[in-house]
C-alpha cells in the first residue's frame, strides 16, 4: 500500500514538473525553457557541493556580464551557507587579517549611505559587498590542499582561454580605441589586445594577477607532463599580457616576480637579474619601445596621467576625512568642480582614489589589511613546513603584489570583474593561511 501511495505521489510530482515545463516552453520558448533547465540542474549542484559553484564563478568571471556574475557570485555565497547550516559545520575561523576586512567592509557602507550621491554608489558597493562576501566563505569553508590546487588550476585554465581570444584578436586585427597609444610614440603598435575585458588596461590587470598563480604551479607539479602543460599555460599568458602593451603591468608583473623569488629561494634573484635584462633583448622592438616610455612626460598617456593626478589632490584636500563616497560615480558628479580640463572617471592612482572616496581612515584601513596578509603569508612561509603551502602562499603574495604595484597607475577597484578578481585572491590568501595552520 506504501509502495502504491509513493508510486501515485511521484507520479504527481512528474505530472506537475511536466506542467510547469510546458508552460514556460509555451511563453518564453524552447530555448530559455532549456536555459531554465539547465541553470536549475547547476543550482542543485552548486548546493550539493559549494566548492564547484566557486569554480564556476572563477570560470564566469572573465566570460558573463557584470550582473550575471554577482548573480552567481551571490549563489555561490547562499549555497555555502545553505551548506554550513545543513552540515552544522560553521565556526568562526580568525585570521589577522579578518579585522581589518570587517572594517573596510563597514567604511565601505558608510561611505555609500553618506556618499555624495548615495544612488551612485550603490553599484560599487554591490559589487565589494559581494566579494567580501565570497572572501567569508573561503576563510570559514573546510578547505583542503586538494581544493587550493583546484581552484589555482582553473584560476589558471581561465587566463589561459581568456589569452587564446586575445591571440586571435591580435592575429586577425581588432580596433584600437582612441587614446589608447600615443602613436607618435609607439608607432609600432597598431593593435593592443583586450579579450574579453573592455581594455587592454583590464586585461593585464587580469592576467597579471593569474601569472604568478600558473608559475606557483609549475613549481608544485611532482611530474614533467603538468610541468610541461602548466609552463606552456604560463607562456601564453605572459605572452597575452606583452600583447596589452600596458606598462603598468609589465611592472607589476616584473615586481611579483621578485618577490615570488624572494619568498621560495632568494638565492634565484641572482640568477634572475641577468636573465631578466637578458631577455629584453629578445623582445620585439615595439615591446622596447612601450618599455622606454615608462615615465615620459613626452607620451600623451603619462602626461594625462600626472595632470589628473595633481589636479585630483586638490580633492582630496577639500575630501580627506570624509571622502565622497564609494565609485566612480560620485567622483564623476564632484570632478568637474576641480578637474576643467579633462573629464575622467578615476584619477588612474588605486590609493589616491581610496583616499578621495573613503577618506584617510579608508585607505589606512586597506594598506593595513594588505600588510597583514603579507605578515600572515611570510609567517606561514618561514614557519612552515608543507611544500605546497609555501609555493602556493608565495604565488598568492606575488599576485596580490602585481596587481597592487599596477596600482600605482590604474585604479583597480574601476572595473568589476577586477574588483571581483582581486576580492577572491585576497581571499584564496587567507584560505592557505587557514590550511597552514591546520595542517
Amino acid at each position: 500500500m506504501n509502495e502504491e501511495k509513493a508510486s501515485s505521489r511521484y507520479r504527481w510530482i512528474g505530472l506537475g514538473i511536466g506542467l510547469s515545463i510546458g508552460t514556460i516552453a509555451y511563453f518564453f520558448g524552447v530555448l530559455e525553457t532549456v536555459k531554465f533547465i539547465m541553470a536549475l540542474i547547476i543550482l542543485r549542484v552548486i548546493i550539493k557541493k559549494p566548492t564547484y559553484g566557486m569554480i564556476l564563478y572563477i570560470l564566469s568571471i572573465p566570460f558573463v556580464s557584470d550582473v550575471n556574475t554577482l548573480l552567481i557570485g551571490i549563489v555561490v555565497i547562499a549555497s555555502y551557507c545553505i551548506d554550513f547550516i545543513r552540515t552544522d559545520s560553521f565556526k568562526f575561523k580568525f585570521t589577522p587579517a579578518n579585522f581589518f576586512i570587517f572594517l573596510f567592509a563597514i567604511i565601505i557602507a558608510i561611505n555609500t549611505f553618506l556618499s555624495i550621491t548615495p544612488k551612485g554608489s550603490l553599484r560599487d558597493f554591490a559589487i565589494h559587498l559581494v566579494s567580501i562576501g565570497i572572501v567569508f566563505v573561503l576563510i570559514h569553508s573546510k578547505k583542503s590542499k586538494k581544493e587550493i590546487y583546484l581552484l589555482s588550476v582553473v584560476f589558471t585554465l581561465t587566463a589561459v582561454i581568456v589569452s587564446i581570444y586575445g591571440f586571435y584578436q591580435f592575429f586577425h586585427g581588432v580596433p584600437m580605441g582612441s587614446g589608447w597609444i600615443d602613436v607618435s610614440q609607439n608607432p609600432d603598435i597598431k593593435i593592443r589586445v583586450f579579450a574579453t575585458f573592455e581594455n587592454p588596461n583590464l586585461l593585464a590587470e587580469y592576467l597579471i594577477m593569474v601569472l604568478p598563480i600558473s608559475i606557483g604551479l609549475i613549481l608544485y607539479s611532482k611530474n614533467k607532463f603538468t610541468k610541461i602543460c602548466f609552463s606552456i599555460g604560463a607562456l601564453i599568458i605572459f605572452v597575452c599580457d606583452l600583447l596589452t602593451y600596458s606598462r603598468g603591468s609589465w611592472i607589476g608583473f616584473a615586481f611579483s616576480i621578485i618577490v615570488f623569488i624572494l619568498l621560495t629561494d632568494f638565492k634565484k634573484l641572482a640568477l634572475f637579474i641577468p636573465v631578466g635584462i637578458g631577455s629584453l633583448f629578445l623582445m620585439p622592438d615595439s615591446v622596447l619601445n612601450r618599455i622606454s616610455t615608462i615615465g615620459s612626460l613626452q607620451d600623451s598617456s603619462n602626461f594625462y596621467r600626472f595632470n589628473v593626478w595633481n589636479m585630483a589632490i586638490d580633492i582630496l584636500k577639500d575630501y580627506w576625512f570624509s571622502g565622497i563616497g564609494v565609485g566612480y560615480i560620485a567622483f564623476r558628479k564632484i570632478s568637474p568642480f576641480y578637474i576643467k580640463t579633462m573629464s575622467p572617471y578615476h584619477t588612474h592612482n588605486t590609493y589616491l582614489q581610496i583616499a578621495i572616496e573613503l577618506g584617510i581612515v579608508g585607505v589606512i584601513v586597506f594598506l593595513l589589511l594588505v600588510l597583514f596578509i603579507f605578515k600572515m603569508g611570510i609567517n606561514s612561509i618561514i614557519n612552515g613546513e608543507d611544500k605546497f603551502i609555501k609555493i602556493s602562499t608565495a604565488s598568492y603574495i606575488a599576485s596580490l603584489c602585481a596587481i597592487l604595484v599596477h596600482g600605482m597607475a590604474e585604479h583597480v577597484f574601476f572595473n568589476p570583474k577586477i574588483i571581483l578578481v582581486f576580492w577572491l585572491i585576497v581571499g584564496m590568501n587567507l584560505s592557505i593561511y587557514r590550511v597552514y595552520k591546520e595542517v
